[in-house]
């Protein structure tokens, strides 16, 4: 069972650029609860983004595929958003390496060399949009799959010009996550197919003699 103090949908004022004293509520809107779920003044609609929209957790036997399982870098600042994220993934198999910001995403990215991303847009250190930019420098056909929030310095079109393959927006559902993360990697998987085709009739081609004229 996950228990979570810190809500993840939560932003303080920095964050979002308003006013001190009053924060951000991806679920909806203003908040004053400094991020304690225990003041949460929207636990239904808290419960339902973390556990899954109707069907709740157990979603995960209706979306898990029959691909091979991943190991995949979850990249957010909070540490409770990391949990969530962690605990959707693993739901459906896959291993988990974490990361507080884009500069330790990047150390752990070359010492576990991932087969996918999943990285918040607004971190201190490095951004999401300079880590996407960086990471697919090193790697790239990475797939990535950036986390939006409500803030007006980053966009859904910056993450995708950056190089991300997909995006989602907060605040989402077990099941809207694994299906989108799903669908990333099956992309990727067809992608690889087509280049190893590639691949292999161009070597057929170098290894083909050539006919000579009579």
């Amino acid at each position: 069972m996950l228990i979570l103090k810190q809500c993840p949908y939560y932003r303080n004022s920095e964050t979002v650029g308003r006013g001190k004293g009053l924060g951000h509520c991806d679920l909806g809107g203003e908040a004053i609860c400094d991020g304690d779920v225990q003041f949460c003044d929207r636990p239904e609609d808290l419960k339902r983004q973390i556990l899954g929209k109707k069907k709740g957790f157990d979603d995960s036997r209706d979306v898990r595929k029959e691909n091979r399982n991943y190991k995949v870098l979850v990249v957010d600042d909070q540490e409770p958003l990391r949990q969530i994220i962690v605990a959707f993934l693993s739901r459906v198999g896959h291993q988990c390496v974490t990361a507080g910001d884009g500069v330790e995403a990047l150390n752990k990215m070359i010492q576990d060399q991932c087969d996918a991303v999943v990285t918040d847009i607004v971190m201190p250190e490095k951004d999401g949009i300079t880590l996407t930019k960086e990471l697919l420098a090193m790697y790239p056909n990475l797939p990535i799959m950036v986390m939006t929030g409500h803030s007006k310095e980053y966009s859904t079109e910056s993450a995708l010009i950056a190089g991300a393959r997909d995006f989602i927006s907060k605040p989402f559902s077990f099941h809207e996550f694994v299906l989108r993360f799903d669908k990333m990697m099956s992309d990727q998987k067809t992608l690889s197919q087509m280049e190893a085709k590639q691949n292999e009739m161009v070597l057929h081609l170098r290894n083909t003699p050539k006919n000579q004229d009579p």
